[in-house]
């Protein structure tokens, strides 16, 4: 079995994290992880790194010649709702490629996107969105890497492709920015509260149909792709391969959660779950679950980003599935099975 050295930027976030563990579980791999705050975890070998300082990559990046593999998931730290910086995020891809080319056996180099791309967030887009689709008007920093990608490979003995997820979905507890804590939490306020399981967005947005996609299914994608000469130089969109409407879904998770679900009420979580700290703690206290702060939980900015569209969502996965990728996810066992994990972790009652 041909052995591979991957070098995973982004290693401590939820996917770069997915990717490292599927690596290793495939045994023909040797792991190297980035991170600018390095955890303790074992099988891997860390780097503490800023890669947008290129004189940092440049002093911590030596001596790597065995890198075959670059995946590429870090990003930035950003506020919800603020504006990526476009300049930032495509130096740090440039500076970690610039300083490996001239010393790593690369082969491939990978770059995770997401279907912002399409503009989706702005407005009703195509549908479905197909990876020649346009890109969305103004700046983004995904174009600005694929553009640097495209041209640094040229007569390159490496390749690349992209991938375009939606709707992030993981079991994991510590990182705020997940629709499945979002509405597991929700569930249980308004459990706590005598309420029903309202659906926060308008009733317009019940009525249209949405997307996710499970990490664990991205990771697996992303090392197929890695490996399948027939992927060199594209771009993939991956998702569950669902695409529910919320007013089919919505019912179905509350009764999951044991609690009568309710119309859309046209609300900001923001807004609404600002003053519920208290009744969390209530929650938390009368269920023995593991302390936490419902502010640092759940990111409800996050949750009104996708709870909110009012226009149908969908990513074509036939570009991956004419290849050989036939990985699929439905979309409500994948969140069930997470609100079972959130449950096994006491952090919901």
């Amino acid at each position: 079995m041909k052995h591979n050295t991957a070098l995973i930027a982004g290693a401590s976030g939820l996917i770069g994290n997915r990717i490292a563990e599927q690596l290793i579980v495939a045994g023909n791999w040797d792991v190297i992880a980035l991170a600018r705050r390095p955890p303790a975890t074992p099988n891997m070998r860390w780097i503490a790194v800023d890669l947008a300082d290129l004189e940092d990559c440049r002093c911590k990046l030596v001596d790597l010649p065995a890198v075959t593999h670059v995946f590429y998931a870090a990003r930035y730290d950003h506020p919800e709702g603020i504006r990526e910086s476009v300049d930032i995020n495509a130096a740090m891809l440039s500076n970690l490629i610039t300083t490996l080319e001239p010393q790593a056996a690369l082969q491939h180099v990978h770059a995770l996107q997401g279907s912002k791309y399409y503009g989706h967030q702005l407005g009703p887009v195509e549908f479905p969105m197909h990876e020649e689709s346009p890109r969305a008007p103004g700046v983004n920093f995904y174009f600005e890497q694929e553009d640097f990608l495209r041209a640094r490979s040229v007569g390159k003995q490496w390749t690349y492709t992209t991938t375009r997820p939606h709707a992030f979905c993981d079991p994991a507890v510590d990182h705020p920015r997940s629709i499945g804590l979002a509405i597991a939490v929700l569930a249980a306020i308004q459990n706590e509260l005598g309420e029903p399981l309202y659906f926060p967005g308008r009733s317009k947005g019940y009525d249209v149909r949405t997307q996710f996609t499970d990490l664990a299914l991205l990771a697996r994608a992303i090392i197929w792709m890695a490996q399948e000469p027939r992927c060199a130089n594209q771009a993939f969109n991956v998702v569950n391969g669902d695409n529910p409407r919320w007013c089919e879904l919505w019912p179905r998770l509350a009764s999951w959660f044991g609690v009568k679900a309710g119309a859309a009420r046209g609300i900001k979580l923001a807004q609404t779950m600002a003053d519920k700290s208290s009744v969390w703690d209530a929650i938390v206290k009368k269920h023995g679950l593991r302390p936490t702060r419902l502010d640092e939980l759940v990111l409800w900015a996050y949750g009104d980003y996708q709870l909110s569209p009012e226009w149908n969502v969908r990513s074509s996965m036939d570009r991956a599935r004419a290849l050989g990728f036939q990985d699929a996810v439905d979309s409500y066992e994948m969140l069930t099975r997470q609100f079972a994990q959130y449950r096994a972790a006491r952090i919901i009652p």
